[in-house]
């Protein structure tokens, strides 16, 4: 372990099924066994953080149900340490539905998670982890607030992942210093990149990214205005690629602390994942090799 991070936000389980062509409406189609994989972007993000670092922290709520088992083992299994907000509480948990076809995109069917009333303060929380970066996703928004609001006041960093526009960013987004987002994250009266990058200027962020899939990011910070390409890949499978470029960017930030360079980092590892199917495969292989 080199680095200590915390990653607060969603878990889910996500039920993968791998298909030639997404298909068209009133179809059935048979195809093998779906995965069963432990997803989510905060929890896929402190995976990667695992990966590269051997150890995470992630604070989410799992609690009491049916799959609470399996959660446990796979975080277990990758290194990642887990406070879990809904700790002995029945928890009804966040499933969502993918279908990736032959050419790794995906479409997901999911639902929102109703807000918990957490087993550890965040004041805790941040006093036993001691983070030295903290990301958010902004699920849980309450907890998710104190906890940026706390890390804010001590002087550490807060990345947010900005896959979707979420009203609560609002707010979430006056304690975040770091904002890598989605082609898709349109606050409101945004179109366009440069409306974005003007609106996180707005919100005093330091440093700010977009991606978008294999295209170049696009990134602004306080040094530069510039431009990351994303190394190409046989792309096997897109699922998570975001949630881990988050993640291997936290881990390159702490260990370079240049923002240009861990996103560049990062994007090559979030890459590495696309050429394997599922979430977990390619954490047995060396992305450097």
């Amino acid at each position: 372990m080199k680095h200590r991070a915390l990653f607060v936000g969603l878990t889910t389980i996500d039920i993968q099924y791998f298909i030639d062509d997404i298909p068209i409406a009133n179809t059935k189609i048979k195809t093998g066994n779906p995965d069963i994989l432990v997803g989510g972007p905060a929890t896929n993000a402190a995976v990667a953080f695992a990966y590269l670092n051997k150890t995470a922290t992630l604070a989410s709520p799992c609690g009491l149900n049916a799959f609470s088992s399996f959660i446990d083992q796979d975080l277990n299994s990758v290194g990642v340490d887990h406070f879990d907000l809904a700790y002995g509480q029945e928890f009804e948990t966040i499933l969502a539905t993918v279908l990736t076809s032959k050419n790794g995109d995906r479409t997901i069917v999911t639902h929102n998670p109703t807000e918990v009333k957490s087993t550890i303060l965040p004041q805790k929380l941040i006093d036993l982890v001691e983070p030295q970066i903290l990301l958010i996703d902004g699920f849980y928004p309450e907890f998710s607030l104190e906890c940026v609001r706390i890390c804010k006041e001590q002087g550490i960093p807060v990345v947010a992942d900005c896959g979707s526009w979420k009203p609560q960013f609002a707010h979430l987004l006056n304690y975040v210093d770091i904002a890598i987002c989605s082609a898709d994250f349109m606050p409101p009266k945004c179109e366009t990149s440069e409306d974005l990058f003007n609106y996180m200027t707005d919100k005093n962020i330091s440093s700010v990214a977009i991606s978008n899939g294999e295209s170049e990011i696009e990134f602004l910070s306080k040094e530069k205005k510039g431009r990351v390409t994303v190394p190409k890949v046989e792309v096997k499978d897109t699922l998570g690629a975001g949630d881990f470029l988050h993640g291997a960017f936290c881990y390159y930030f702490l260990e370079i602390t240049d923002f240009e360079s861990a996103i560049q980092k990062a994007a090559a590892l979030a890459s590495f994942t696309c050429g394997f199917k599922g979430t977990r495969k390619w954490l047995n292989f060396d992305h450097n090799a």
